[in-house]
């Protein structure tokens, strides 16, 4: 998913401030949206349904390198995180797992990894290697005003009847986790890196995260990495749809 249009935590103009989170989802059976907020301005449910509906359809990406480097409060990440745990899990296995590389020391731990891991995967392909290596340096520098990194994973666990549930599931439950905050601050959700020739299932990377573990065969896996920061850019950010009248078919 890197540079495609998800998880953006950018306030659109004329929202409620009180609207502090939301959850939004889309697998592949339905949408899904959940509001863990307090609207003590947002007086009816129609109205509720009109600013979380404004709130969607001005959300947007926002890359690091137009982050501006101001500070994203840890109470933010929280409220963040306790939303998420509040996605749809099929199997009742809440498969999210998230870990938090906070502040510039931490972030330069997780570069470190991804550094020493992508030498080792590309060490039979020098011109592989150097254009991996080129491009983590051409990007360095906009990791100066990201606060925190979120690797967002997936763990697998048994159900209650000790059996695992669908990949995909369990994966469109991770996706479902990611959140949208209105609180004035941006992120960009980054698969790069991922699948299984991937830096990030290193066995040094998944250690790090404690994703490195195994149930019924079947590994843990890291779905992306979730970049939050501040921007005074984001309403440069455009975005448009088709139809969904072109997305969707009736039977009456």
């Amino acid at each position: 998913m890197e540079g495609s249009d998800v998880g953006q935590l950018q306030t659109p103009l004329g929202l409620p401030a009180q609207l502090t989170s939301i959850l939004i989802a889309v697998a592949f059976t339905g949408f899904f949206v959940a509001i863990k907020s307090r609207l003590s301005n947002v007086k009816t449910s129609k109205d509720r349904s009109d600013a979380v509906l404004k709130l969607i359809q001005q959300r947007r990406s926002i890359f690091p390198k137009d982050f501006n480097g101001s500070q994203v409060p840890r109470s933010v990440i929280d409220r963040a995180l306790e939303a998420a745990n509040w996605a749809p899990t099929h199997g009742k296995t809440e498969p999210w797992r998230f870990v938090v590389f906070a502040g510039a020391e931490a972030i330069a731990n997780l570069e470190s990894v991804k550094r020493a891991a992508t030498t080792q995967l590309f060490a039979d392909s020098p011109e592989k290697l150097r254009a991996a290596l080129d491009k983590m340096d051409r990007k360095a520098k906009d990791l100066v005003n990201v606060q925190y990194i979120i690797a967002i994973c997936c763990k697998r666990v048994p159900n209650r009847k000790g059996e695992l549930m669908p990949m995909w599931e369990e994966q469109a439950a991770c996706a479902c986790a990611v959140q949208l905050t209105a609180e004035g601050f941006c992120g960009y959700w980054s698969s790069g890196g991922t699948g299984k020739a991937g830096w990030a299932s290193s066995e040094a990377c998944r250690a790090l995260l404690h994703m490195d573990g195994e149930c019924q065969g079947e590994q843990d896996a890291v779905l992306g990495f979730f970049y939050v920061g501040a921007s005074d850019k984001a309403a440069q950010y455009r975005a448009a749809r088709g139809a969904i009248a072109e997305k969707v078919r009736w039977y009456d």
